[in-house]
C-alpha cells in the first residue's frame, strides 16, 4: 500500500473553515473517481497539538503506485474546480506502509 499525507497549514481559522466548505461542496463528485483509480481509503484530521496554527492533515491510501499515478490527473481536475485555492502552505509525505495493526 502506498500513502500519502499532506498537512495544511492556514494563516486564519477562517481561511481553514473556508477550505473545508470548498472541498466539502465538490467531494461527491470527485470521490467516486478516486475510488475507480486506486485510492482505497482517505481521511482528514484537523490538528490540534500546534498552538496557533491551523492546520489539517490529509492521509490518501493507494492500492499501489500505479493508482496513486492514476489520481494525480482527478486532482488537477479538483484545482481547476476550485479556482480560487485557499492561500496555504502544503507539505506532502510519501511513504510505503510497513506496519499496521487494527483493533477492529
Amino acid at each position: 500500500m502506498l500513502m500519502n499525507i499532506t498537512v495544511q497549514t492556514f494563516k486564519t481559522e477562517n481561511e481553514l473553515d473556508l477550505s473545508i466548505h470548498r472541498w466539502d461542496a465538490v467531494k461527491g463528485q470527485f470521490m467516486p473517481r478516486f475510488k475507480e483509480a486506486g485510492l482505497t481509503r482517505y481521511s482528514c484530521t484537523r490538528v490540534w497539538n500546534r498552538k496557533g496554527q491551523h492546520q489539517l492533515a490529509y492521509v490518501f491510501e493507494y492500492r499501489d503506485k500505479e493508482a496513486m499515478d492514476g489520481c494525480l490527473p482527478i486532482w488537477k481536475d479538483i484545482e481547476i474546480e476550485l479556482k480560487q485555492k485557499t492561500e496555504n502552505v502544503t507539505i506532502g509525505y510519501r511513504g510505503i506502509l510497513i506496519d499496521q495493526y487494527d483493533y477492529t
